[in-house]
């Protein structure tokens, strides 16, 4: 009776998740942000991180983990000065030049702050199973 007792407990508190990595296979450095959805902390919602600045040939955790039931998540990348950009399914607020995490991305009122604008990211999937941990690779070319 205690190995269930104990099996059982693990069993209920082990979270599944995945870390999103973006690999750089580009000749040129790259920027990237990043969108998942959050639901901690009393807050409810999507959230956009960046910019992670990735050299050639670089492999880098770029921001928010993905629990079971959260298993779409938004990648932008880009070269200086734009030149080169990846991502134009979905639109979200990002701020222009530094450092940023925006909670309520989607939500048109994020533009109102002079230091955002809004940005294409391609929607990715990913499964996440129970007791399994992942990490996602998003390979830039």
């Amino acid at each position: 009776m205690k190995k269930l007792i104990v099996l059982f407990f693990l069993a209920t508190f082990h979270v599944s998740f995945a870390q999103i990595y973006v690999t750089n296979k580009t000749n040129e450095p790259i920027w990237v942000a990043t969108v998942t959805y959050q639901n901690s902390n009393g807050f409810k919602g999507n959230v956009s991180n960046g910019w992670y600045k990735i050299i050639p040939g670089e492999r880098k955790n770029c921001g928010g983990k993905l629990y079971d039931g959260d298993n779409t998540f938004f990648v932008h990348a880009h070269t200086t000065g734009y030149k080169r950009i990846w991502g134009n399914d979905h639109y979200f607020a990002v701020d222009k030049v530094h450092a940023f995490r925006i909670e309520n991305c989607d939500m048109k009122y994020t533009l109102q702050n002079p230091n955002n604008k809004s940005v294409g990211f391609s929607k990715n999937f990913v499964h996440i199973g129970f007791f399994e941990s992942y990490d996602v690779e998003f390979i830039i070319r």
